[in-house]
């Protein structure tokens, strides 16, 4: 381990809070094996969707997005080798990436499709070769880029059959554009600042495959999370100078030389940051080891992130299910955002230098936010572009929970500070193309989002809403779901009648 790393241990002792006073929604208690009660205050919600200012009503619904196929185990999914060398002086990066991929379909293959949303930036990505390996023929590729410029096409030796596999190996070079702290994800979660790199949406990523219809693609919008992915099994190996401290998900291993490994099975996407300022605190929770990496002047909040992970992992755990990953790692980042990726999350400065030990914090809702998404998008996926209320309804709403659980007292603080003020507007299953920014789209399809679930939770109580989130997370564990399978499984929870929620929040009812 790298000596100038300052390494502050952490004992998290969590304690499970129950809260004296009575749910709003229900009296009815989830099953004895689940948490304690949860404390609920709603605001008003308005009967039908409020549209944003100028556009007309339409009964044309948004696009419907292809259901993606069930994975298989984790020994049989493509495996990706990420080798980089890191030159963080120069802010630029080289990489070596292996995929291996069998076709697990009866299709036939003729190419193998990437994304690479990095490439949507001018001067940041420079594919230099590709080699794609057939039994024993191996030659070098000729791929090209489709569909605004992110989609990378590498086309076949000669058709895959199914059962076939195949090897693309890709060297590449990415160069670190520079960001800003009000910069806002997906365009920033890739750069540099004075104190950091953060490699986000940073390498060709397979896209999922539709057997009978082919590779899934999609345009890239810059709003959101503007992604799809199926699960792979990722190695990720970072030289980097002497002095360079490299933060990403997976168990924090050796560092041999200045390399740094990781690695994260069934996992949707990596990514690292890396500092020659980083310092790190640990904690463990039910046998998760945390780690959070902050920068020297945050010590107090990259303290306070490991123990507000350590109670949402806690309180997740009983209400949805067990934790995906071997462990959790929390960085914090260099721009105006939080973001999830498999067993990492990467937390805005700006929380970390506004946190005062204050529970009612940025800090506390972006830990606990990203925390959730562990478990809507990383176990049980969804189509990010298309239906991305899917994961983050889950997400938000888990803030929620979690002020219930462990801060009663600030939940109407939550309320105010998270949805109230921005007024939200527009349908829940809106699309990352009905946004023009990522501003809007957080503000307006998250608000309501969080008011969709509160009445869901109002409309069915507590106990068979409960029962339904964790037989959700138990049915699609490893698996990518439509609204179709979100509403299937909580019709087999409650008797009631959900059209009038559909159609008061939703563009498409009919689920």
């Amino acid at each position: 381990m790298i000596t100038r790393m300052k390494r502050l241990a952490v004992t998290v002792f969590v304690a499970m809070i129950v809260t004296g006073c009575q749910s709003l929604f229900s009296s009815s208690l989830p099953p004895t094996s689940s948490p304690p009660p949860l404390l609920t205050v709603t605001p008003p919600v308005p009967a039908t969707i409020p549209l944003p200012p100028g556009v007309e009503p339409t009964a044309t619904p948004p696009p419907v997005p292809t259901p993606l196929p069930t994975p298989t185990e984790s020994e049989s999914l493509p495996e990706i080798v990420l080798d980089v060398e890191l030159f963080y002086t120069e802010r630029w990066m080289s990489i070596s990436q292996s995929v291996q991929i069998e076709n697990q379909t009866a299709d036939i293959w003729n190419e193998i499709v990437f994304s690479v949303p990095v490439h949507y930036l001018s001067d940041v990505f420079y594919l230099d070769s590709v080699l794609v390996t057939q039994g024993i023929d191996r030659q070098e590729g000729f791929p090209t880029f489709e569909d605004g410029d992110t989609m990378l096409h590498v086309p076949l030796l000669r058709s895959l059959q199914p059962g076939g596999k195949a090897v693309i190996n890709l060297q590449y070079r990415v160069v670190f554009p520079p960001i800003a702290s009000t910069d806002w994800p997906p365009l920033a979660s890739t750069g540099w600042t004075l104190n950091l790199v953060q490699a986000g949406e940073w390498y060709p990523a397979l896209v999922p495959y539709v057997e009978g219809e082919g590779w899934h693609t999609w345009r890239y919008h810059p709003v959101g999370d503007p992604t799809i992915y199926p699960l792979t099994n990722i190695s990720l190996n970072v030289r980097a100078e002497e002095g360079i401290t490299v933060a990403s998900g997976g168990p924090q291993g050796t560092v041999e030389d200045g390399l740094w490994r990781f690695r994260v099975e069934r996992a949707r996407g990596v990514a690292f940051l890396a500092s020659d300022q980083y310092e790190v605190a640990e904690g463990e929770v039910n046998g998760i080891p945390i780690y959070s990496y902050y920068l020297p002047d945050h010590a107090e909040a990259g303290s306070a992130a490991v123990g507000i992970a350590a109670e949402a992992i806690t309180l997740f755990e009983g209400l949805y299910g067990p934790y995906p990953y071997d462990s959790l790692t929390i960085a914090e980042n260099g721009y105006f955002g939080g973001m999830e990726y498999s067993a990492l999350v990467s937390i805005t400065d700006y929380a970390y230098y506004t946190f005062y030990g204050l529970d009612a914090s940025v800090l506390h809702v972006l830990t606990a936010h990203e925390t959730g998404h562990q478990w809507w998008y990383g176990a049980v996926g969804n189509d990010q572009v298309n239906e991305p209320w899917l994961d983050e309804s889950m997400a938000f709403y888990g803030e929620l929970l979690y002020y219930e659980r462990y801060h009663p007292e600030y939940v109407s603080w939550w309320w105010e500070s998270r949805v109230t003020q921005y007024d939200p507007y527009g349908p829940v299953d809106a699309t990352i193309y009905s946004y023009s920014d990522s501003a809007s789209f957080i503000f307006s399809m998250y608000g309501q989002a969080a008011l969709f679930m509160a009445d869901l939770r109002k409309t069915m109580g507590d106990e068979a809403f409960f029962a339904f989130i964790k037989d959700y997370y138990q049915t699609y564990q490893w698996q990518t779901v439509t609204a179709d399978d979100f509403f299937a499984v909580a019709r087999r929870h409650t008797d009631q009648d959900l059209s009038p929620l559909l159609t008061g929040y939703f563009a498409d009812p009919e689920h």
